[in-house]
């Protein structure tokens, strides 16, 4: 059986998961252990390890259908066609097409390139992720950030005793309260992984320290109303995968996004954040901060034989 060859996936693999990605040039957000690990009840990952590269192959999960990761690792041409021929009698077993996501544009040459199978590739704009200049963010300087720069100004004079402080493992409880509270007025089931992110959240806040995590934490009268969660840098690119706010507090987003860059990761260029999800208001969002680039996510789809 699937499950009975690939060991589910777990924290436990936080060291050879980083040894591999760090010998990748992989810029996706989706690379990032804590965006893999926090989301992977939702996929169903199985670890593997073969010809030098880790990968994950899933059943789908509740979210797509079956696939398996680009590996991570020291990748060339030879590796992929060896871990391909492994993997593909084995989905054929399953009945499952040869599908392979979260491939960076520069490694779509090595896929092409497959020898034995068609090869079918393509992206969705829709998992794009936005890659911002993170000084630009810091600054909000510029004709495009004058209206952040405003919302900003705005909070710090209604609110001037705001604190902002590091989050710690400590604030959990009350950061996962202001998850829960957004999904109560939204009436969104916040155990519903397929419409809320509070499971994967609560995965980051419970094991906050031993993933090494980086975050801010904004409270007005004492209160959180504000937090962000980032990985540890990677090439001097922060990744950030959670930021919470109480809509009520006009420029909040705006204040925990800039205070976070300010001094929670004051020494990145690039900060990545993630994906839109093809959510109107989520990418009127993320293009209102001028977006130094989209980073593509390609998928390819195998066809051996003469099919």
């Amino acid at each position: 059986m699937f499950d009975d060859h690939y060991p589910l996936f777990s924290l436990a693999d936080r060291t050879r998961y980083l040894a591999h990605r760090h010998q990748s040039l992989t810029e996706l957000a989706d690379a990032s252990f804590d965006a893999r690990w926090s989301w992977h009840e939702g996929f169903d990952y199985r670890v593997v390890e073969q010809a030098d590269c880790l990968f994950f192959i899933s059943n789908g999960g509740v979210f797509t259908t079956p696939h398996m990761s680009m590996p991570l690792g020291p990748l060339n041409q030879d590796r992929l066609q060896t871990i391909v021929d492994s993997v593909a009698p084995e989905f054929n077993r399953l009945g499952w097409p040869v599908r392979i996501l979260y491939i960076d544009e520069l490694y779509v040459p090595l896929f092409e390139n497959l020898q034995g199978c068609q090869v079918r590739i393509a992206y969705d704009r829709t998992f794009s992720d936005y890659l911002y200049d993170a000084q630009s963010l810091r600054q909000l300087s510029g004709k495009d950030l004058h209206a952040k720069r405003n919302h900003v100004n705005r909070f710090l004079r209604t609110y001037p005793d705001y604190q902002f402080t590091p989050l710690i493992q400590a604030d959990a409880s009350e950061a996962l309260q202001l998850v829960l509270d957004w999904c109560e007025e939204k009436g969104i089931d916040s155990n519903d992984i397929t419409k809320s992110d509070y499971r994967p959240v609560k995965m980051l806040l419970d094991h906050y320290d031993e993933l090494h995590l980086k975050g801010g934490a904004i409270r007005i009268d004492g209160k959180l109303v504000a937090f962000s969660i980032a990985s540890e840098p990677y090439n001097r690119t922060g990744v950030i995968h959670v930021e919470k706010a109480k809509a009520e507090y006009p420029g909040l987003y705006a204040a925990i996004n800039k205070f976070t860059l300010d001094e929670i990761l004051p020494d990145i260029d690039w900060v990545n954040r993630e994906e839109d999800l093809g959510i109107p208001g989520l990418r009127k969002a993320k293009l209102s901060y001028g977006p130094s680039r989209l980073i593509h996510k390609y998928e390819v789809v195998l066809t051996h034989g003469d099919a």
